[in-house]
């Protein structure tokens, strides 16, 4: 996978140092459209000033969301899980460089997660692509949250107009979803459903294909193309940002993912 590639260079790159590392999320925050519609959806949420708030960040990866989540919310304790003992050692290591005493870090396969009325908010972002028996991981999701709490899901649909992008999905189980599925999913589990919404539509995508995804197929190849992969992002972002922007404001009747809010009935 192309994306495998590059996730494992910038890994080695910014590694524990808290300033890098903050850096790297910021960068993140501003390049890659999907995480403006996840973190619009938890800053809608009504977590904001309550006490003994839990996150649970399923599937954390390189730990944005999770480190967005503490910082939203203050109060808020914060757990993110990965199956990968890397991300995982670096992420924990951080936090407690940052002085983020709520954050924290566990190595576990999702799929098996067992906890009951524990959570305000699930957020799984990207990962239900890559599980096979995703039915059971989004009953789980739902014994995980307390009663009214809410699950926050990105995941890919099928609604793509190019289909020469396999290397960057070659480690999925599915292409992606229609709507009809997502509402069939969480309907099944018991969750009431608040908010469907597309991003990376007709702006978004262009967005992708001038932007990220020539980049990194220039970072995957190795060596010095690597270092221009990143450059190129960057002298490419006066036309890839307004792209974004109008992909955020508009209202999309499909695109290529697919952002869910969902609530737990008290």
């Amino acid at each position: 996978m192309e994306y495998d590639a590059v996730k494992k260079y910038l890994r080695g790159i910014i590694g524990r140092n808290v300033p890098l590392r903050k850096l790297f999320y910021k960068s993140l925050g501003v390049l890659f459209l999907r995480e403006w519609y996840v973190k619009r959806a938890i800053r809608k949420l009504p977590l904001a000033g309550r006490e003994d708030v839990e996150i649970l960040d399923a599937g954390s990866g390189f730990g944005q969301y999770s480190y967005y989540c503490a910082k939203q919310f203050s109060t808020a304790s914060v757990l993110g899980l990965e199956v990968v003992p890397g991300h995982v050692s670096d992420c924990n290591r951080f936090a407690r460089s940052a002085g983020l005493q709520r954050l924290r870090f566990e190595e576990f396969d999702i799929t098996h997660l067992e906890y009951q009325d524990r959570f305000d908010l699930v957020l799984s972002v990207d990962v239900l692509e890559h599980i096979e028996n995703d039915r059971d991981l989004i009953s789980r999701f739902f014994d995980a949250l307390k009663p009214d709490g809410h699950l926050v899901i990105s995941t890919p649909t099928v609604y793509r107009s190019h289909h020469d992008d396999a290397g960057f999905v070659g480690e999925h189980v599915r292409e992606g979803y229609q709507e009809e599925e997502i509402v069939g999913l969480f309907s099944a589990a018991g969750f009431r459903l608040e908010s469907i919404v597309y991003g990376y539509g007709k702006w978004g995508d262009l967005s992708w294909r001038i932007g990220m995804r020539n980049a990194m197929r220039l970072a995957s190849r190795g060596g010095c193309l690597r270092f221009f992969g990143i450059l190129y992002l960057f002298l490419v972002s006066p036309v890839v940002l307004p792209l974004m922007g109008l992909d955020f404001i508009w209202k999309n009747r499909r695109g290529t993912s697919i952002i869910v809010v969902a609530q737990k009935p008290e």
